[in-house]
């Protein structure tokens, strides 16, 4: 019997993302996110009520100030209280205004873990939170486990002056300076690039310290930092990271696509924190479609279901639910598909339960952001994103109505889940999609606007990606818009790895491993021989210099480690190892590897406790599955995967 520090279910989630959200400074000010934020429940009941079959007594432990109730009878914390057999009500009071509300119980006969409930607003019980690493009394759940590893600069050189050092790659963590003169006042420029560090009055995290021999500063984002007018400081660093229990691997006979791996594997680490951020030196906040994507490789990467968990927690936060997330409508969308589709990766249905009825009420949110025709749009201060890009936003926008399509027909089988009657939501889906084909649809030019309400007849990738990926278009629409809009280099090109992993993901699904070789060896490519070390948030490979670090007006504001642009773990291992599960959580899965124009393909990628091992060349195929329920289909041929057993094959 193990107890665990609980919390009102959630709170754990949002009091840290809370804290991820306050963190982003820019040109030497503090920078809070612009929509709403949801605190924790300051005052909470814990409850227990069941026949205990002995005397026991119990001591409770809070984070906070409480007392305890046995039926309805007052006890003071951190004493033990005497209970008799027979049947009780055991309830915890907690009120906590400055941290979170957490309970600890210590005793022989009970525990403090899921099995205790709060009750939210409409009686519902809702079972407490807890996490498997506050498991004593003495752990703090205000406090968020990393690791640390201390990292060198590769290079100090003098600057005009000063000294700039270079730790080699991006980092998240700690500064340390030392052997300063307390006389001096620092002037600590940190940048993502040479020329951002070095462009004193557009960096834009700078911090000035003073007084003291060595410093140790707040975390931050980092590969360069320059101290103008200083020589002689010493500088270190200490990465934060998330350890992680697996980490796929993937390698093949081009070396610039496994150097395309890594880079995307570290871009994708450092930002998988308390919840998945988008970037490590800009915003550093938890965005939903940032997220949703990023859940994707986190999959496939290592399998982090409690890294997907926590950010759909904190995305979604309490009711009621009054703006979108993030401001975004398409934001709001994605949170409703990902839930479904973390259900699909990890096969937690007492998640879904338990989240359910929030995804009900976001739903009859956008429900009131609907126009005459059904369509979703714009109201008030909503934002339409879809992507950095030249779309018509005119009225309802297509690539909207896309992703609406997708999230009822995610929330019919999110209520049947939940042992709900979804048929509303499929009604819905069914009436949605005759409406966008009837409006959206241009026959003369194959392919979906934009808008239908400008006159424009506008085509873009977006809206003919979405109605692929999410199966909108039948099959004479797909192929028209492969030809007319896909392949069809007139259209406006992509410059988001974000989108792109979409269009990427289409070409997969469609078969064409060649396109997402070709945009591997290009585009991200392209990053990598510009001296990246992280995916960036936006590339065009048309500019130049440092212009490139160039976006929202600012000089340096384009963010150079960007979670969203790390899909090629994600296309890699699912359509070249060619691993994905056929169940919920991979309680079945399939392994088709292709090479791709590859000469050989090897990798592992983690699937439940377990993992698959695929190696493929024109000669030899060779697949290893530690657990049950794979089925390897290669060659027209299919064979049962017995775990621990290497399927191999003599292809030649």
């Amino acid at each position: 019997m193990k107890s665990y520090w609980i919390w009102n279910y959630g709170d754990y989630e949002i009091f840290h993302s809370n804290r991820v959200h306050t963190r982003r400074q820019e040109y030497g000010m503090e920078y809070p996110p612009f929509w709403r934020l949801y605190d924790v429940d300051r005052n909470v009941i814990f409850s227990l009520e069941r026949d205990f079959p002995t005397d026991f007594d119990f001591t409770v432990r809070v984070r906070g100030i409480g007392y305890v109730l046995v039926d309805g009878k007052m006890f003071p914390t951190d004493r033990p209280v005497s209970v008799s057999a027979g049947h009780h009500l055991l309830q915890i009071r907690v009120m906590n205004l400055s941290g979170l509300p957490a309970a600890y119980v210590e005793s022989d006969a009970i525990c403090s873990d899921g099995q205790w409930y709060t009750l939210d607003p409409t009686l519902r019980k809702v079972y407490a939170g807890f996490e498997p690493q506050y498991d004593s009394p003495d752990s703090d759940p205000e406090s968020f486990a990393f690791s640390y590893k201390p990292c060198a600069p590769v290079s100090a050189e003098e600057v005009d002056g000063g000294t700039l050092f270079d730790f080699g790659r991006e980092l998240y963590g700690f500064l340390y300076l030392e052997n300063a003169d307390p006389a001096d006042r620092l002037h600590v420029s940190y940048g993502e690039s040479r020329e951002e560090a070095l462009d004193l009055p557009y960096a834009v995290v700078r911090e000035e310290v003073s007084g003291q021999t060595s410093y140790k500063l707040r975390p931050r984002a980092f590969r360069y930092i320059y101290l103008p007018g200083v020589q002689g400081v010493r500088a270190r660093a200490e990465l934060e990271y998330l350890p992680l229990d697996r980490v796929a691997s993937f390698r093949c006979d081009n070396e610039d696509v496994n150097r395309v791996w890594d880079m995307c594997v570290y871009t994708l680490r450092l930002n998988m924190r308390e919840v998945l951020t988008e970037a490590i030196k800009r915003d550093r906040w938890l965005w939903g479609g940032d997220a949703y994507q990023a859940f994707k490789f986190v999959k496939y990467l290592c399998a982090g279901k409690e890294t997907a968990r926590r950010s759909l927690i904190a995305l979604r936060g309490k009711e009621p639910f009054v703006e979108h997330i993030n401001t975004i409508t398409d934001y709001t969308l994605y949170w409703v598909i990902g839930l479904l589709e973390y259900y699909n990766d990890y096969a937690d249905l007492d998640f879904v339960r338990q989240i359910y009825p929030r995804a009900v009420s976001l739903m009859d949110f956008c429900a009131g952001r609907e126009d005459a025709n059904g369509f979703i749009v714009k109201k008030y201060a909503d934002w339409i994103f879809v992507d950095w890009s030249d779309l018509d936003k005119t009225g309802a926008v297509c690539a909207e109505q896309m992703l609406y399509i997708a999230a009822c027909e995610a929330m019919a089988k999110l209520a049947a889940l939940a042992g709900e009657d979804g048929a509303a939501y499929a009604e819905k889906a069914s009436v949605l999609r005759e409406r966008v084909n009837r409006f959206f649809w241009n026959e003369e030019k194959g392919a979906f606007i934009d808008s239908f309400e400008s006159g424009l007849n506008k085509v873009t990738r977006h809206a003919n990606v979405f109605a692929i990926l999410y199966d909108i278009a039948d099959d004479r629409q797909r192929e028209r818009i492969v030809q007319n809009v896909l392949k069809n280099d007139a259209v406006t090109k992509i410059t988001t790895p974000y989108f792109e992993g979409y269009e990427l993901d289409v070409m997969g699904k469609l078969g064409d491993l060649g396109y997402i070789r070709d945009m591997l060896l290009s585009y991200w490519k392209g990053m990598l021989d510009l001296g990246a070390t992280t995916v960036w948030e936006e590339f065009d490979p048309t500019l130049s210099g440092a212009a490139h670090y160039a976006m929202y007006g600012g000089k340096y504001q384009k963010s150079l480690c960007h979670a969203w642009g790390a899909s090629p773990i994600y296309l890699l291992g699912k359509y070249f190892l060619g691993v994905r599960e056929t169940a919920p959580g991979y309680a079945s899965f399939e392994v088709s590897p292709q090479l791709g124009g590859f000469g050989f393909i090897e990798g592992t990628i983690p699937v439940r406790d377990g993992e698959v091992s695929v190696y493929l060349s024109g000669e030899t195929l060779r697949v290893t599955a530690t657990v049950p329920g794979g089925t390897l289909r290669f060659g027209g041929e299919t064979r049962a995967l017995v775990p621990g057993e290497t399927v191999e094959l003599a292809l030649k």
